[in-house]
């Protein structure tokens, strides 16, 4: 009875507690934020920067993307982030689903991560799976696509993509896996290239021909789903590719 009396005589108590805990809050949250985005540059600074770790990351011999073969181009960003120049920094159904099968798995390693969420991870961050990395590279794709347009990102990506051990970018792969320059891919040596991008060791085709070839009908599939190439056209690229 007393207590119920003293909460009615003292009304701004409720609201004294309901505003401690909303700056406890809006404090927690600050220093989340402080704890993940440390360190990360932002601004001039990261576009600097980033122009900076592309000449240390990327290929010795960099192409602007129209140098690019537009059939590799059309590949890796079908089979790496088929939306990537619809959504934002981010893909929130490839993280969603990503989550899924990781919940499903019982341990962390779908990604779900955007061809600009891969180039933040390559030019700033490491491979450790962890929630704080991928939130931080969330943090920095964001910031990346504010400075720069989709197709300046994903000539970044091509040119700083790994493609095993010493080969680093689309020149350097086309050369080594193919034979040929990067500007004369047909859709077999694109597919392939794409393939092999979430794993380059283990889809090799110098070292695992079986599992590069498995990879490469798995992209060419995807391909013809979305209408990036039909069957025949791909199919008359087979030879070509191999001159």
């Amino acid at each position: 009875m007393n207590r119920n009396m003293d909460r009615r005589r003292n009304p701004g108590r409720k609201w004294r507690l309901w505003l401690a805990a909303g700056v406890a809050a809006c404090l927690l949250a600050n220093g989340a934020w402080v704890w993940l985005s440390w360190g990360l540059p932002q601004g001039e600074k990261l576009r600097a920067e980033t122009r900076a770790r592309c000449r240390t990351h990327g290929a010795a011999l960099w192409l602007a993307l129209p140098a690019i073969s537009g059939k590799l181009r059309t590949a890796v960003v079908e089979w790496e982030d088929a939306g990537f120049y619809r959504h934002g920094a981010i893909d929130r159904e490839a993280i969603r689903e990503a989550l899924l099968a990781d919940l499903r798995a019982g341990k962390y390693e779908h990604g779900g991560s955007t061809i600009t969420q891969q180039l933040a991870r390559t030019l700033f961050l490491t491979r450790e799976k962890t929630l704080r990395r991928k939130l931080r590279e969330i943090i920095l794709a964001r910031r990346l696509e504010a400075l720069f347009a989709k197709d300046e990102i994903l000539e970044m990506y091509l040119n700083t993509a790994d493609w095993g051990p010493g080969v680093a970018g689309a020149e350097a792969a086309a050369r080594i896996y193919c034979g040929k320059p990067a500007r004369d891919l047909e859709w077999k040596d694109a597919a392939m290239l794409a393939g092999m991008l979430a794993n380059p060791r283990r889809f090799s085709p110098l070292e695992y021909p079986k599992k590069a070839q498995v990879r490469e009908e798995l992209v060419r599939e995807k391909l013809v789903q979305e209408k990036a190439v039909s069957e025949e056209e791909y199919r008359a690229s087979e030879a070509e590719s191999r001159r």
